[in-house]
């Protein structure tokens, strides 16, 4: 459970994470446009707009393929984006990038937020998703800080790189996570039947 919170937060941390750079990036750009502002509006709403597309598509495929492959792949596209954003020598590249990412960003939380039910018992989800709303505002925190910190140390490419290998990380420790999804969820029901088992064993002998 705790590495479906960290992915909330990794999620949220780079959205975050490009915001504190992205209108001095576009300037670096394009130094010489005049509608800086509104160029910049524009690139940071691209990811919204694909997202708005792709999230109910992404999330009908989930159901046939599995939440979690969608978590992956999408995952992994985010990644290859972020490191392509890093090389871009225009606002059209990386309007365009974002826009890509977009459909990616539209299918992680909802997987996220599926994971979370499918894996937590039915007396405890509030207290699940009010840990998990807790992390997504601790991404809210790290990721323009991160953002910065990259920025003033690096650059502000390296930011998107940085950004990519936070993903990355994430990836694998999901896919950690997977690798033994049966064993981890029966244990607990195991424990569980041989209680239940023990409590009426007294019953069957009386």
């Amino acid at each position: 459970m705790l590495c479906l919170f960290v992915t909330t937060m990794v999620i949220q941390m780079c959205n975050g994470s490009v915001n504190p750079i992205l209108t001095l990036f576009v300037r670096e750009l394009v130094p010489d446009a005049g509608n800086i502002a509104f160029l910049s509006g524009l690139i940071a709403a691209l990811p919204g707009i694909s997202a708005l597309i792709a999230a109910p598509r992404l999330g009908r495929l989930g159901d046939r393929i599995g939440t979690q492959r969608i978590l992956l792949a999408t995952m992994m596209v985010s990644v290859v984006l972020f490191i392509a954003m890093s090389f871009v020598t225009n606002a059209t590249q990386l309007g365009v990038l974002r826009f890509l990412l977009g459909f990616a960003d539209g299918a992680m939380m909802p997987a996220v937020q599926t994971l979370l039910v499918r894996h937590s018992p039915d007396n405890v989800t509030g207290r699940i998703f009010g840990y998990n709303q807790s992390f997504m505002y601790l991404g809210n925190v790290t990721g323009p800080l991160l953002g910065a910190a990259v920025a003033t140390l690096a650059g502000y490419r390296w930011v998107f790189f940085a950004t990519a290998l936070v993903v990355l990380f994430n990836v694998l420790l999901l896919r950690r996570f997977y690798r033994r999804p049966a064993v981890a969820l029966a244990q607990p029901l195991s424990a569980e039947q041989g209680g239940e088992e023990k409590e009426a064993a007294p019953g069957r002998r009386e």
